[in-house]
């Protein structure tokens, strides 16, 4: 498993034993001495001595992250309980928590009881497990997975629980199939632990197949005699409202001037007065004779239009829409 990226971190409480690496076996001062369990046989004794030498050389010179490097190799070489436990407390020293917390555990998987490395480093993977975090998984699918990524990073699923730093994680789940991906978001804390719950891929949305839908005739774009016919119908009913407008504001003064020239003058009107206000009179009833007239024509012209419009608007096609729905066994058709 590929452990989340190192951070630097405080110096780890000094464990109860030297900071040089344990020594390389009670048998010899220079080859690593086998466990009573060893996960595999040896395999080249001589490079994983050279390793572990070389592991020793980075530690007392405090290059911990090579010397974790050196031990990890000597364990490929060949099984070594005091090198793995080297290993961890090299992690350790260059800051790698997740790192040195994995070494630690699985060196009190395979230490013996007496063991004198296995108290002091079960006490500091206490203190290392109260600073990181824990991220458990349970799938409550049956869909294939793929991949599983934490932000990021591709973790099998094997390596649950998985170790983190503290912090939010975005959880990415990616299936066989096309398009199939799942994001879970959590934040997890020093010393707790979170259960990642896969439900399942969203699954697409299945439509029905779309109805056959029946053509749509479009309303058919007006004539220029239409257009035509509009404009002067509304022009002209509007100069209608206008005479109209203008022979009441004429009737009221031509009402006026009658009562002045008939009662205005009644043993009060000087010599020649008179006259001038029946003239007066009978010219504001003859402009409004006039606008009666010309109101009048501009009405009857305005109801032909209206009514030429009308007709060649009933010659146009009309617009149909029509609606096809599927009940059951049957089919309705709708306009």
């Amino acid at each position: 498993m590929t452990a989340s990226p190192v951070v630097q971190a405080q110096e780890p409480a000094a464990p109860a034993v030297s900071e040089e690496p344990a020594a390389e076996g009670p048998e010899s001062a220079d080859a690593p001495d086998a466990p009573p369990e060893a996960p595999a046989p040896a395999v080249d004794q001589a490079a994983a001595l050279a390793y572990f030498r070389e592991g020793k050389q980075h530690y007392s010179e405090r290059r911990y992250a090579e010397a974790a490097q050196a031990f990890a190799r000597s364990l490929e070489a060949a099984w070594s309980i005091n090198a793995l436990y080297n290993k961890a407390l090299s992690l350790d020293r260059a800051s790698d928590l997740i790192g040195a917390l994995q070494a630690y555990l699985d060196y009190l998987q395979h230490a013996e009881a007496k063991d004198e490395h296995r108290v002091p480093a079960l006490e500091r993977s206490e203190q290392l497990r109260q600073r990181l975090g824990e991220v458990l998984l349970q799938i409550d699918s049956p869909e294939a997975i793929r991949e599983i990524r934490i932000n990021g990073d591709a973790v099998d699923k094997g390596a649950f629980p998985w170790l983190t730093l503290p912090g939010s994680l975005d959880v990415e789940f990616v299936g066989e199939a096309p398009g199939q991906r799942k994001h879970i978001r959590a934040d997890v804390r020093a010393g707790g632990s979170v259960t990642i719950v896969f439900p399942g891929f969203v699954r697409p949305e299945v439509r029905p197949a779309d109805s056959p839908r029946l053509p749509r005739f479009a309303p058919a774009e007006e004539s220029r005699r239409v257009k035509g016919l509009r404009a002067g119908f509304w022009t002209t009913t509007s100069l209608a409202l206008a005479g109209g407008v203008t022979v009441a504001i004429l009737g009221s003064r031509v009402l006026l001037a009658r009562e002045r020239a008939r009662a205005g003058c009644d043993g009060l009107c000087e010599e020649g007065e008179k006259p001038g206000l029946y003239r007066t009179f009978y010219t504001l009833q003859d402009t409004t004779n006039v606008a009666i007239v010309v109101t009048a024509a501009v009405g009857v012209a305005a109801l032909a239009l209206g009514i030429a419009l009308r007709r060649e608007r009933a010659r146009r096609p009309v617009a149909t829409r029509a609606g096809l729905r599927w009940l059951g066994s049957a089919v309705e058709l709708t306009f």
